[in-house]
């Protein structure tokens, strides 16, 4: 389902209302031949009542989710830019170190960068990250926290250092918890499943040209909905990736480039 990402937005998002059409419309035409238009007033009314409500709930699970997809989006870019930001007090602090320690503890920190955009900015990542990140962090951390601190700059900075590294730790097991949340394959189900049936109910009405507009409409907007959906609860590819400059940006400007 996710191969539909891999290609540009504008094309997959017309493949998915291209498909959502297709599978609405097109049954609903040859059906419709098949069955009788004269149905009982009563039976018309008491469809059209459930096929009301189905789709109400059916348009509430999918806005639910929509917002929810979006609210995680939402916090791994924060999460991403907190973790961003850290590395860079981190840079910062250790430009200002005077020890000859410095450049080992540079590159462990580039170290970690590199892990994080090779090893873990990918779907197939371990939700408990990388072994290199996970090795580089460490490294980094026991450098820091074996740091001979003799006059009160560098017990500052030391300090300082420490401090950083634990939040650090934290945005890092935040970001990867929130890249790997995802959707239930249920939600799936359950989407597709209420607009089957909600296009099932459109049987009930002839199949003339209006009516067909109508259902084709319908299935659009619902298939541009599900591949909204799709993409944001997978932020390493596809229209709502989260970007990865920030940290290449870090890594060459500021680790690799001084």
């Amino acid at each position: 389902m996710a191969a539909i990402l891999q290609i540009p937005a504008w094309l997959g998002a017309l493949l998915a209302m291209l498909l959502a059409i297709t599978v609405s419309a097109l049954p609903f035409i040859v059906l419709r031949r098949l069955l009788s238009d004269d149905l009982p007033t009563k039976t018309r009314d008491v469809a059209e009542t459930v096929a009301v409500r189905i789709g109400t709930v059916h348009s509430l699970i999918l806005a639910l989710v929509f917002a929810e997809a979006q609210s995680t989006h939402t916090n791994l870019q924060q999460e991403v830019s907190k973790e961003i930001t850290t590395i860079e007090h981190v840079v910062l602090e250790l430009n200002q170190w005077n020890g000859p320690e410095k450049e080992v503890l540079r590159g462990q920190l580039a170290a970690y960068v590199t892990a994080v955009l090779q090893n873990e900015w990918h779907a197939a990542a371990h939700p408990r990250g990388s072994r290199e990140a996970r090795q580089a962090y460490n490294e980094l951390d026991i450098g820091i926290l074996n740091l001979k601190a003799d006059t009160p700059q560098q017990q500052s900075l030391r300090a300082r250092m420490i401090m950083n590294m634990d939040d650090l730790q934290d945005h890092r097991k935040a970001r990867l918890a929130l890249a790997h949340r995802g959707l239930p394959d249920l939600f799936w189900w359950m989407a597709l499943t209420g607009f089957a049936i909600t296009v099932g109910f459109f049987l009930i009405f002839p199949a003339n040209l209006v009516h067909i507009a109508i259902l084709s409409v319908y299935g659009a907007y619902t298939g541009l909905a599900l591949y909204f959906i799709l993409a944001l609860s997978h932020p390493y590819a596809g229209p709502a990736a989260i970007d990865t400059a920030p940290y290449e940006m870090v890594l060459e400007d500021e680790l690799r480039g001084s």
